[in-house]
C-alpha cells in the first residue's frame, strides 16, 4: 500500500507508529466504542500494543486492514482513527472512530470524506460499503453526509451478535454502484 497521507483543514490522516499505543488503548475504551464496536476494545496496553504492532504491519501489503489514525491539527494529537477493511469477494468497508472527548465537532465526516476517495484509488475499487448499527445515529450521518447511499437495514450477525444493522455504499462512479468491479 502506497504511503497515505491526507491533510483537511483540521486532521492528518496518516501511518501508526508505537508513540501511538496508550491514546488508541485509552480511545479504544469509550463508551460508544464498547457499545457499537465491541470487538475493538483493547482491555490491556498489552492487547493495544499487539494490535497497532500488527496495523503497522499490514501497510507493507495489500490485503488489509488499513487503519489509519485520525490526528487534530496543529498538534497532532490522536483523536480516532478511519480503515478500510476487507469484506471478501473484492468488496472493503470503511470504518472510523472519534474519541468521546472529541464527538460532536464533525470530525468523523471529515476524516470520512477525505479518507474514501483516496483509499477507493489506492485499492482500485468502485465501491466501499459503511455498515453500522441502525440504534448508531451518529455514524448514520457521518455516512450519509460523506456520500454514502443507505442500500438495506437489517438483522443480521453484527459484531459477536444479532442487531438491526445499516448497509450504506459509496459508489466513485454513480452507474458502478453494487458493482464489485475493479478500476482499469
Amino acid at each position: 500500500m502506497d504511503n497515505l497521507e491526507l491533510k483537511t483543514e483540521r486532521l492528518l490522516i496518516a501511518r501508526f507508529d508505537e508513540s501511538m499505543i496508550e491514546r488508541v488503548h485509552l480511545h479504544s475504551l469509550d463508551d460508544d466504542n464498547r457499545r457499537f464496536v465491541p470487538d475493538e476494545v483493547f482491555e490491556t496496553l498489552e492487547e493495544t500494543r499487539d494490535t497497532v504492532r500488527f496495523l503497522i504491519q499490514r501497510y507493507d501489503g495489500n490485503d488489509g486492514p488499513f487503519v489509519y489514525p485520525v490526528l487534530l491539527l496543529p498538534g497532532k494529537e490522536n483523536i480516532g482513527y478511519v480503515q478500510a477493511v476487507p469484506l471478501g469477494n473484492g468488496d472493503w468497508e470503511v470504518g472510523y472512530h472519534i474519541a468521546e472527548k472529541y464527538t460532536r465537532n464533525g470530525y468523523a465526516g471529515e476524516a470520512v470524506t477525505a479518507f474514501v476517495p483516496v483509499i477507493m484509488k489506492l485499492l482500485g475499487i468502485l465501491n466501499i460499503w459503511g455498515i453500522c448499527k441502525a440504534d448508531n445515529a451518529a455514524s448514520r450521518r457521518v455516512l450519509e453526509k460523506s456520500g454514502f447511499q443507505l442500500q438495506e437495514k437489517t438483522v443480521t450477525d453484527y459484531k459477536g451478535g444479532q442487531h438491526e444493522v445499516c448497509r450504506y455504499l459509496y459508489c466513485a462512479v454513480r452507474k458502478s454502484c453494487g458493482k464489485n468491479e475493479k478500476r482499469n
